[in-house]
């Protein structure tokens, strides 16, 4: 038992080596019955899908949730999985997809709910706040496309033109939304 788990760690640990292209060739071949390859991939991208779906969703459990969609997503598609963009981009992509679809689920739930029922403080002393928190709140007062550009470039550091890929718009579009957005952040109020 103890030479499998060896053998195993081995392998997972030369995997860990190879490109995203090798990897996901080798995961065709051996899922759904062997999962060394697509625990490199798991391991890979988790942490910086959690980062990007934290600063969609707000909630660090509703970005582990997102993730775990994402990656079962992965799971069951990747034989389809065509390569016409980079794995990377794909994969982006469905994390994207998992956190807009929580947005929404989320926007429908706060707009049924009583408004009498919210109650929020408009007065905010932002020397209670720490940088984190300030840039979640300059986050928050972007658009869900806005935001999305922003935490692509920011948090996972991808060129625009991957982002204009996992977004669905043109390069020229992505670039502008950005320095739009990066002007919005700066000029947020805290306070407002």
């Amino acid at each position: 038992m103890k030479n499998t788990r060896q053998n195993k760690s081995l392998v997972s640990e030369r995997l860990s080596k190879l490109d995203d292209d090798e990897l996901v060739r080798i995961t065709r071949i051996q899922l759904p019955y062997v999962t060394t390859a697509y625990e490199v991939i798991f391991h890979r991208y988790h942490t910086k899908l959690i980062q990007v779906c934290f600063r969609y969703l707000g909630s660090i459990e509703e970005a582990e949730e997102a993730v775990s969609d994402t990656m079962l997503n992965v799971f069951n598609s990747i034989q389809r999985f065509e390569g016409r963009a980079s794995f990377k981009t794909w994969i982006y992509r469905i994390a994207h997809n998992q956190s807009l679809n929580r947005l929404r689920k989320k926007q429908l739930l706060l707009a049924s709910m009583d408004e009498g029922n919210l109650v929020a403080d408009d007065k905010v002393d932002s020397r209670s706040y720490d940088e984190k928190e300030l840039i979640n709140i300059a986050l928050a007062k972007l658009s869900i496309e806005e935001r999305s550009i922003v935490v692509f470039r920011i948090v996972s550091d991808l060129k625009f033109n991957e982002i204009a890929e996992i977004v669905g718009q043109n390069l020229s579009t992505v670039k502008m939304r950005y320095k739009r957005a990066l002007e919005k952040m700066a000029s947020t109020d805290i306070n407002s």
